[in-house]
């Protein structure tokens, strides 16, 4: 064995889910961006299991997409880099019913329908239908900080950084509030589906979740369809669009989606931003201070932590990019946690800076799939840590991080934390 060979065989491999269970591998994604900007990536051997037994599968290989640069190029040209020809997960479908189930979520849709679905909501998520949401997630910030400040001791994901976005989803939902805990559920076994401690690679589990999922959304529908409350799913449920309503499954699919987005990015950018921030205490101690106003940390945080670290496209057509040629059908995997630590574009961009100013980050997409609750997670997070701010001094880790083995969220299971001198419970 060549010592180059032997360096390539300890290489982290950025496509199996395991890699990540010690942290984003950003040494390599810094090799990939200096050396091989768009690189070919061969898929591990993966094990899924069913009542019919364990089934060994093997992904086709794709383009890893690593550069600021490479990754806005892909994002903005849709026509070329699709979202609804294989879907934007890693995981090809397994047959054409799949395919066709995977192209009713939003995510994986192309223009016209994509659109036609996305301007339902748009509106809910403006800038200034968000500020109208300041009072009360701001509420329930506060109440949350409270009780863990007085506990003293507590898991940062479950008693923090789940909690805020599960309240605030409920609410948008009109859904009970005991209820949020059924999402919690549900977003860890579709998205965790890797991990041995959620779906554990469980191909009936996963389907199970989703009916299960549905099941109670449709409930949920006809109930605000009888009954509208001026809440999400009332607008969901009997919005038209050039004349047509939701199909049931367009609006299971939408409210999953929501259900999903809504409360496993914000909670990953929560929970990570406050690792980074008992990590660094020189730049913990900047926002405390009030040198860097919150929301100005909250974009630098967005781009330390990228919760989301990426999305696949496919090729529509024989097409180059940064010099390589890329075949119709190819799968191209466009890393947002790659990007975002690119020295071409962020100064230093290993180092943790709060106050960094400008700041693109592509923590939240770019491009027609730009995230539509950007302006929410910025809100939540910003509420949070403003709530946070007079404890973060005394805020401690007590416990090794236990990460989620998934190669597409970049997040945490459980967080064992303190705070210092804070009263203990008996």
């Amino acid at each position: 064995m060549t010592p180059s060979t032997a360096g390539a065989l300890r290489r982290p491999d950025i496509a199996d889910p395991v890699t990540y269970a010690a942290g984003v591998p950003h040494e390599e994604f810094t090799r990939l961006r200096l050396t091989e900007p768009v690189s070919w990536v061969q898929e591990p051997l993966l094990w899924r299991h069913s009542s019919g037994g364990r089934i060994a599968e093997r992904g086709s290989g794709f383009w890893a997409v690593t550069t600021h640069e490479a990754v806005l190029s892909v994002s903005r040209r849709p026509e070329e880099f699709s979202s609804g020809a294989k879907g934007a997960f890693l995981v090809d479908p397994r047959t054409p019913a799949d395919l066709r189930q995977t192209r009713q979520l939003l995510v994986n849709m192309d223009a016209p329908q994509h659109l036609r679905i996305r301007r339902l909501v748009t509106s809910v998520f403006t800038p200034r239908a968000v500020r109208g949401l300041v009072e009360s997630v701001t509420a329930h910030a506060t109440a949350l900080v409270d009780r863990v400040a007085r506990a003293g001791r507590f898991d940062a994901v479950t008693d923090l950084a789940c909690e805020l976005p599960l309240l605030v989803l409920s609410d948008l939902l009109g859904m009970p509030r005991e209820d949020r805990h059924l999402l919690y559920r549900w977003s860890n076994h579709l998205v965790g589906f890797d991990d041995p401690d959620y779906g554990g690679g469980d191909v009936e589990a996963y389907r199970r979740t989703f009916v299960e999922a549905f099941q109670y959304a449709l409930r949920l529908a006809m109930e605000r369809r009888d009954n509208p409350t001026g809440d999400l799913v009332s607008l969901l449920a009997n919005a038209e669009v050039d004349g047509q309503r939701l199909s049931d499954r367009e609006f299971c699919n939408f409210w999953l989606l929501l259900v999903v987005a809504g409360n496993e990015t914000t909670r990953h950018l929560i929970s990570g931003s406050l690792e980074a921030l008992a990590a660094y205490p020189a730049e913990r101690d900047r926002l405390v201070s009030g040198a860097v106003p919150v929301p100005t940390a909250v974009e630098e945080l967005l781009r330390w932590v990228t919760p989301i670290m990426q999305f696949r496209r496919t090729a529509t057509r024989d097409t180059e990019l940064c010099g390589r040629r890329v075949s119709e059908g190819d799968k191209v995997v466009i890393y947002y946690t790659s990007a975002n630590r690119d020295a071409a574009v962020f100064a230093d961009p290993q180092r943790l800076d709060l106050g960094r100013d400008p700041n693109p980050h592509l923590a939240f997409g770019m491009g027609p799939h730009f995230c539509l609750g950007s302006h929410l997670a910025r809100l939540e997070a910003t509420a949070l840590l403003t709530a946070m701010r007079p404890h973060l001094a005394a805020f401690e880790l007590t416990g090794p991080v236990a990460r989620l083995e998934s190669n597409f969220v970049n997040g945490a299971k459980s967080m064992p934390a303190r705070i210092a001198g804070a009263p203990q419970r008996t």
